[in-house]
């Protein structure tokens, strides 16, 4: 009889609770999911990847030219969008805590995970930035950084929400050091 109570009692509380789900909470949850389809796919892509970057050198190890290898970055590209393609359409499941259910601030944020069930159509792009910058005396940092664009949409009639994340991480950072100068020239003018 108290399993029927208890039962009976948490269908009214999440049904009462699902009523007052904020706008502002279902995009947080489902910011929360695209990141971590995000992170999910790039790791994973990561992992089967080599190397993109090889430094060309003369005899005496001074650099002389980079080189990035573009067919591993094309292929980490498919990787990770095919990946999001997957994750990113469908029907998921995400968490909102039950304190953010009640309308307490002071409880927002807080309990046991409740499950939403969102219907989501996303899409992803990927692009990646080369810069040399300035790391010293006689020194130069060539980084790549893959930057990842995704737009997420939930057409679900009680849980409507819209997302726009961007996220990047660096795939390679190149420190390039030449020889340090015997003699410094202040100029003054």
């Amino acid at each position: 009889m108290a399993a029927v109570l208890l039962a009976v009692g948490g269908a009214a509380f999440s049904e009462w609770g699902l009523g007052s789900v904020s706008q502002e909470l279902t995009q947080e949850a489902a910011r929360g999911y695209a990141l971590s389809c995000v992170n999910q796919a790039v790791e994973s892509a990561l992992e089967e990847s080599g190397e993109f970057v090889t430094v060309e050198r003369d005899e005496q190890g001074n650099p002389l030219a980079v080189h990035t290898d573009t067919t591993a970055l094309n292929t980490l590209r498919a990787q990770v969008l095919a990946q999001l393609e997957d994750s990113l359409n469908g029907s998921v499941t995400v968490d909102v805590p039950a304190g953010s259910l009640t309308g307490i601030a002071l409880l927002n944020g807080r309990g046991v995970p409740v499950p939403l069930t969102l219907r989501m159509e996303g899409s992803a792009d990927l692009t990646f930035e080369t810069e040399f910058g300035s790391a010293g005396i006689n020194q130069s940092c060539h980084r790549i950084t893959m930057v990842v664009t995704v737009q997420l949409y939930s057409q679900s009639q009680r849980f409507e929400t819209q997302v726009h994340l961007e996220t990047s991480t660096v795939l390679a950072e190149t420190v390039l050091v030449g020889q340090v100068p015997q003699t410094a020239f202040l100029e003054t003018g």
